[in-house]
C-alpha cells in the first residue's frame, strides 16, 4: 500500500462526525430536528462547518430568569417579590421573541441546506456533462 492509497480524506471524516453527533443530539432531545446534508464535494468545507454549527444552534435562544436577593431588611422580601414578578412579565414578552427567532432560524437553516443541495446536484450535473463532452472528444 502506498502512501497515496492510505491516506484520509479528513473533511468526509469530519463530515461523518459532523452527521453522528447531529442524530446523537435529535436522539437525546427527542426532535428530529431540521434534516440537513453535512457532506459534499463541490462546495467548501467551511460551507458544510458554518451549516452544521447553525443546526447545531438554530433552536437554542432563550432568556432565563435570574432576580437577585435584596439585603435591604424589612422591605426586602417585597422588592424581591416585585421585582420577580417584573422579571417574569419581561421574560413573557422576551419568550416570545424568542420562539419568533427560533423559527426564523430554521426557516433560514432550512432554506440554505436546501440551497446547498441544488448547489451540489447542479455542479454534479455539469461535472457529468463536462466529462461527457471530452469522453466524446477522445473517442
Amino acid at each position: 500500500m502506498t502512501t497515496t492509497e492510505s491516506e484520509l480524506n479528513i473533511e468526509e471524516i469530519m463530515q461523518q462526525i459532523r452527521a453522528a453527533i447531529i442524530a446523537q443530539n435529535d436522539a437525546a432531545d427527542g426532535t428530529a430536528g431540521i434534516p440537513i446534508n453535512v457532506t459534499g464535494k463541490y462546495l467548501s468545507p467551511e460551507f458544510y462547518e458554518n451549516l452544521y454549527q447553525a443546526r447545531l444552534t438554530y433552536n437554542k435562544v432563550e432568556a432565563k430568569l435570574i432576580v437577585t436577593k435584596s439585603p435591604v431588611p424589612l422591605v426586602g422580601p417585597l422588592l424581591d417579590w416585585l421585582r420577580g414578578k417584573l422579571h417574569e412579565l419581561t421574560m413573557f414578552y422576551v419568550n416570545q421573541l424568542a420562539a419568533q427567532q427560533r423559527t426564523v432560524n430554521a426557516y433560514l437553516l432550512q432554506a440554505l441546506a436546501e440551497l446547498g443541495e441544488e448547489v451540489e446536484r447542479q455542479a454534479a450535473v455539469q461535472e457529468a456533462q463536462a466529462k461527457q463532452s471530452t469522453d466524446k472528444l477522445t473517442d
